[in-house]
Order: C-alpha cells, then structure tokens, then sequence
C-alpha cells in the first residue's frame, strides 16, 4: 500500500494498493515515484527520470539486502544503536555489491555507513577511512556523473576529512542531478553551519524542503 500525506492538514492526497508479482517490485516503484512526483507537480531533472525509470539492480536479493541496510542507516544515528546499525548496514551493502557490481545505490550507502562510523568515532582508523574511500571509487567509476556518486563524495570529503569547501563544491555539482534530493539542502546547510557561514542557516535548511511525505 502506497500513500501521500500532506503533513500540514494529515490529509491524503493519494493512496493505492499494489497487489502484484514480485518480479514487477521495480516496475512497482518507479510506478510509485512518477505518480508522487506528478500528484506534486515536480519538475525532474533529467537524470532524474532516467533513475527513476531505470531499475537500480537486476538481482532482487542485492536490493533486498540493500533496502535492509537502507533502513538500518535512516534509524542509526540518534539511538543507542548506531555503531551496530551502521556496521551492520555495511556489511549488508557489501553482500549486495558482491552479488551486483553495478549497484550504484549501495555503493553511496556503503561509503555512507563507513564514513558515519569514522565520523562519529566508533572506528575512526585510516582502514574505515579507506573503506569509505573505495567505495565513493566504486561509484565514481561505475557513473561518475550521477548526482548520488557527487553526493557521495560531499559526504566523504565533509565526514573523512572535513574538506567543507570540497564538500561544498560537490553538493553544487549533486544539487544538479537531484535537485528534489532532500539530503542534498540538509547536508548543505549543516556544513555552512560548522564552516561559520551559518547565518541564514535555518533559511538554507527549512526553505526548499516540502511539506508533504510520502510512504510505501
């Protein structure tokens, strides 16, 4: 079952229920996305419609282990559970990208969960830092054009090596290809913040960020 809420009102906007093969759960999704995306009158980019109709990967488990990982990173920081989801979350993504070495989307979340755990200190050693490192690789070789792959890269240059200016820079560069992506305008704002350019801070955090959410 998928729905759209607008979090103001609690009102559904948009609901419907998909009862099919799970051989169709991509055809499903992008379904999903492109009615969100027209219920909201978004305009996409268009690397967004390509991601959008292109499957992430053919190998359902991958996705599968992806979307575990996946889950256990949106539920990691802020809990007492953070160093066991996001090892965790790590080495689900490294069984999905065993099993497809094409998977561009759990290369980003690899690099996410390696450079979170550096970051917050549970393992801030040069061979996390590395790990990270391969995996930002990884993407870049696989699309180095991709708005998640320069996403990536802010990430890893703000959580590895608190690069701002790099970080910056690469979010400019991913804004353009996810310019609806609504961890590329927090991440911004956060840096500018530590940087000391956090004046109109909360202007940058709140200003494009959409009232309404989506669940399935």
């Amino acid at each position: 079952n998928a729905q759209l809420v607008d979090v103001r009102t609690d009102r559904h906007l948009w609901a419907q229920t998909y009862d099919r093969d799970l051989a169709d759960v991509f055809a499903i999704q992008s379904e999903i996305a492109k009615t969100i995306a027209d219920q909201l009158e978004a305009k996409l980019s268009p690397a967004e419609k390509d991601a959008i109709e292109r499957a992430p990967t053919s190998d359902i488990t991958a996705f599968d282990l992806y979307t575990l990982a996946k889950n256990l990173c949106l539920t990691a920081f802020g809990s007492s559970t953070t160093k066991a989801n996001l090892l965790q979350a790590a080495d689900l993504l490294n069984q999905a990208v065993a099993r497809d070495p094409s998977f561009l989307q759990a290369y980003c979340l690899l690099a996410f969960a390696h450079d979170g755990a550096y970051f917050v200190g549970f393992d801030h050693t040069p061979a996390r830092l590395a790990q990270a490192e391969s995996a930002v690789q990884a993407a870049s070789r696989l699309q180095p054009n991709a708005g998640e792959t320069h996403l990536a890269r802010a990430q890893n240059l703000y959580w590895g090596y608190l690069d701002y200016d790099g970080a910056l820079a690469e979010l400019e560069v991913a804004a353009q290809g996810l310019p609806n992506d609504a961890r590329v305008v927090p991440l911004k704002g956060y840096i500018k913040g530590v940087r000391g350019a956090g004046t109109n801070l909360l202007e940058i955090l709140i200003g494009p960020l959409s009232s309404t959410r989506a669940t399935f």
